[in-house]
């Protein structure tokens, strides 16, 4: 049994039902200055008739479009205006409406939300115009080769249960929407008693309780849900779709249980066991050793009604039949042999872990007491089905597995790309299913082998390595972040990518570890160890449980300074590192940003993407890795930071007891590239591509993370983009041009971009980019409002203090800053240098960053 701890909240949430139906589930809870509430609605698209398709979506938008009192745009600016954020979702069975703020604007958001969900107008034009965003939000989609295979999979699965059809919609039931339709399902279904309030955090509960009876003249509804059963399956399926993608997309699942089924908890340790982590069977076993697959792993979906277990991997589509049969062998394993038993405690820790990270924040807790409420009808659900994974013994995986993961019931999804020669059909998909089952059962024929600032305190080591530690008791973890300048900064022409490869390589073996040895003992510990490489620096991090960190910190610290740089490990990152560039080609917001940085940079390594390229890739040798890893690695190049429950003087001594043995080395600084003038004359590139949607980006040179503009910047941008902003209210609102369009600030050591993105249809491209660069001009102009401005305003320091909610966030904040020169607390102090921007200051920016005929406009378009 795994003695792990859960805390029972019962006692401390306050459940009551109002007279009218409404559900009221209040958790006060003071571990941040930060409230979450949210309004849960029992309809999902599982519950259209005939004729509603994409409706329980359509409403998750217009229920922000305005109401009575509130506008367009005035809902989400009211949030943010608050400080906070506003959101929504919808799945088969809920819909939900969410916002998180500081604690002080909690009444604020209730208000707006009540207001939404009671007061929403449905302007006849507005539904007109959301009714092209959502045309819009369905073409992104279909670029989305993951969205295609989810939809393709419980299409498959789903015969004749309305899980099998989209929940956007699709073209032609969103084009027959209209007013009248749209209210007559809001009166069916947003009714009191198929709602729930949840609020979490700092509020005041018996003020939100009585916000709460004041919404009882609400009178009730008479919805109730009429879903067809699926029959049991008796034969495996097999869908293909064909799509001008790069690699291939596969989906193999099993229908499973509910999540009120007892057996629920299982199938989530099954899952873990199967592709969760490194040294889980399918990715030692399909990824490492038969190098079949990309990325692979199995997770489980389990709603209001039977839900499904599966396996998704990308692989090349010349290794799909070959990847389907060894993942179709492992699951047959699970079927015909119980798990060992510590591979099955490996998986509850980790499993209650990754549950208790969830908790870390008011906003999980939240959703967890809400999802819990409406899909199973009890509201603390969670702490019966972590006791249920407590308890679990191999015996019980495996009668789940094979009583639920037969192979007449498996389904098989693929999306391929129709560029390839070699074709795959359902009969070759199908064999190859039965062909890992064969050889399963095979296996069991006869006998087989078994294998300080403020609370923040800051230490300093002889050989220049900075440490900061920041305690926070509250929950059990610890975040520990090392950051070292590095990344795109230290990449010419030649070796663009070289930082990110090499951060890779840190988790594939060190000197005492294989890659799958290292991977094995950090899932034991149930942590995590990873890496990262960006624009201007690289590093390692670390999350774990407070009992463990000192195990943990050993790999940690094994994975910086020791890593050995094996033949076969470098050429396994340089596939994967290969094939997530292909993935790129097909993720066209992201391959328009790469076109943008390579228009608007000449020479500095800022216009190359961060992963390399597929030249620079290739050609990396295990010389260059190791001399790059001597060179960043050093002593004075590396900062430290640890957050969370630890006593900080106890914890410098142990992170100095792992470094401080490393050596100093020449200063990076010292060699960085020299600054980029900045573009004195407009750059284009449009690049074309045969997909459903365009995407632009213009944009100007930033700034660097030292310049005394940056709030200023960072406010311009705010005001500019938000769902409450300008380029948010002007070009998606009231002129549906795009489901997506922002404002993006970037940094960096040396002088980042400024630039504005849409997603938009071909045909209304110029009238798109006419629109961003009237909205360019205007803010050149004139200084915004004061409204505008406080909102934007309220709406960063509210983002800021519900950022500090994560330990993890704190380090890397903390490290990073260090590491760049700014003091180690400069986050801390990051409320009062946005609150001090004034309009001016944003005007001032604005005519010195904005310059029209300058801009970089770069392109991806049919």
């Amino acid at each position: 049994r795994v003695a792990l701890r859960c805390v029972a909240v019962s006692s401390e949430i306050h459940s009551e039902t109002l007279p009218n139906g409404l559900r009221l589930l209040l958790r006060p809870l003071r571990v941040a200055p930060v409230a979450e509430i949210q309004f849960w609605v029992r309809v999902g698209s599982a519950d259209e008739r005939d004729d509603e398709r994409g409706l329980a979506h359509f409403h998750e938008h217009m229920l922000f479009k305005g109401t009575e009192t509130r506008g367009v745009g005035e809902i989400a600016g009211a949030i943010e205006g608050a400080g906070g954020r506003i959101n929504a979702f919808t799945s088969f069975d809920i819909t939900c409406y969410h916002a998180t703020l500081p604690s002080d604007a909690a009444a604020v958001g209730f208000d707006v939300l009540a207001d939404a969900l009671r007061n929403s107008v449905f302007d006849a034009e507005e539904v007109a115009r959301e009714v092209l965003v959502v045309r819009e939000e369905i073409r992104r989609s279909a670029d989305d080769p993951q969205h295609l295979l989810s939809d393709a999979l419980f299409a498959t699965v789903f015969d004749k249960h309305p899980y099998g059809l989209p929940i956007l919609g699709t073209h032609e039931s969103v084009a027959r929407i209209n007013r009248e339709r749209v209210r007559a399902f809001y009166r069916r279904w947003y009714t009191p008693e198929q709602m729930a309030l949840v609020v979490v955090g700092d509020f005041d509960p018996d003020e939100m309780r009585a916000r709460a009876q004041r919404l009882g003249d609400t009178p009730r509804g008479s919805a109730t849900r009429q879903r067809k059963a699926e029959p049991r399956q008796r034969a495996p399926r097999v869908r293909l779709l064909e799509r001008p993608f790069e690699r291939a997309s596969l989906d193999l699942s099993w229908p499973a249980v509910p999540l009120a089924h007892a057996d629920a908890p299982l199938f989530d340790l099954l899952a873990f066991i199967l592709g969760d982590g490194e040294s889980a069977r399918l990715q030692r076993r399909v990824k490492e050793e038969l190098g079949l697959v990309d990325r692979i792993d199995a997770s489980c979906y389990l709603p209001f009604d039977p839900g499904l277990f599966g396996v998704t991997l990308d692989c090349a589509s010349e290794r799909a039949t070959a990847a389907v049969e060894q993942v179709a062998r492992e699951v047959e394993l699970l079927r015909r042999e119980p798990v060992k038993k510590e591979e099955l405690e490996k998986a509850q820790r980790n499993f209650i872990i990754s549950r208790a990270w969830e908790r870390e924040s008011v906003s999980g807790m939240a959703h967890k007491l809400g999802s819990s409420l409406m899909l199973t009808g009890d509201p603390l659900y969670e702490e019966r089905y972590l006791e249920r994974v407590r308890e679990a013994q191999p015996e019980e995986l495996q009668r789940v597995a094979s009583e639920w993961l037969a192979p007449e019931r498996a389904n098989l999804a693929m999306v391929l790309p129709s560029t390839q020669s070699a074709k795959l059909n359902a009969e070759d998909a199908q064999s190859a299913i039965e062909r890992g089952r064969a050889g399963a059962a095979k296996l069991f024929e006869a006998p087989r082998k078994q294998a300080p600032c403020g609370e923040l305190q800051a230490f300093t080591l002889d050989n220049g390595l900075r440490i900061f530690v920041q305690p926070r008791r509250d929950i059990p973890v610890v975040a520990a972040r090392a950051v070292l300048l590095g990344g795109q900064l230290v990449e010419d022409e030649k070796s663009a990518g070289l930082s990110s490869f090499l951060a890779g390589m840190w988790l594939r073996g060190t000197e005492r570890r294989s890659a799958a040895d290292f991977a094995t003992q950090v899932e034991s510990l149930a942590a995590d160890v990873n890496s990262f490489s960006g624009r201007n620096s690289c590093g390692v991090t670390l999350d774990c449980s407070s009992d463990q960190v000192q195990p943990v910190l050993d790999l940690f610290a094994e994975a910086i300074r020791s890593p050995v740089f094996a033949e076969s490990e470098i050429e396994r990152e340089r596939r994967e590192t290969l094939a997530a560039l292909a993935r790129r080609e097909d993720h066209l917001s992201a391959r328009a940003l790469d076109l943008f940085t390579r228009t608007h940079y000449k020479a500095h390594p800022y216009r190359h993407p961060v992963a390399g390229t597929k030249e620079t890739v290739e050609r990396f040798t295990r010389a260059e890795l190791e001399a790059l890893q001597a060179r960043l690695v050093c002593a004075d190049n590396l900062v430290i930071a640890l957050v969370g429950d630890l006593d900080p003087e106890r914890a410098a001594t142990e992170v100095a007891r792992r470094f401080a043995e490393l050596e100093p080395g020449a200063r990076i600084e010292a060699a960085l590239p020299p600054v980029e003038p900045t573009p004195r004359e407009a750059r284009q590139q449009i690049e074309k591509r045969e997909r459903a949607q365009a995407h632009l980006l213009l944009g100007f040179r930033g700034l660097d993370l030292l310049d005394p503009d940056r709030a200023a910047l960072e406010v311009l941008s705010q005001v500019l983009g938000g769902q409450g902003g300008r380029l948010f209210l002007e070009l998606r609102d009231r002129r549906s041009l795009a489901y997506a369009v922002n404002a993006t600030n970037v940094e960096g050591v040396a002088p980042g971009f400024f630039a504005v993105y849409i997603g938009t249809s071909a045909e209304r491209f110029d009238e798109a980019q006419a629109g961003i660069r009237e909205e360019l001009e205007r803010v050149r102009q004139a200084a915004p409002t004061a409204a505008e401005l406080e909102r934007a305003r309220r709406y960063l320091i509210g983002q800021h203090a519900i950022r500090q909610q994560r330990s993890a966030t704190r380090a890397l904040q903390i490290a990073l800053d260090a590491r760049y020169g700014l003091a180690p607390d400069a986050e801390a102090r990051y409320p009062e240098r946005i609150a001090a921007v004034s309009g001016e200051d944003l005007l001032r920016v604005a005519q010195r960053v904005i310059h029209l005929e300058r801009a970089t406009l770069a392109a991806i378009r049919p």
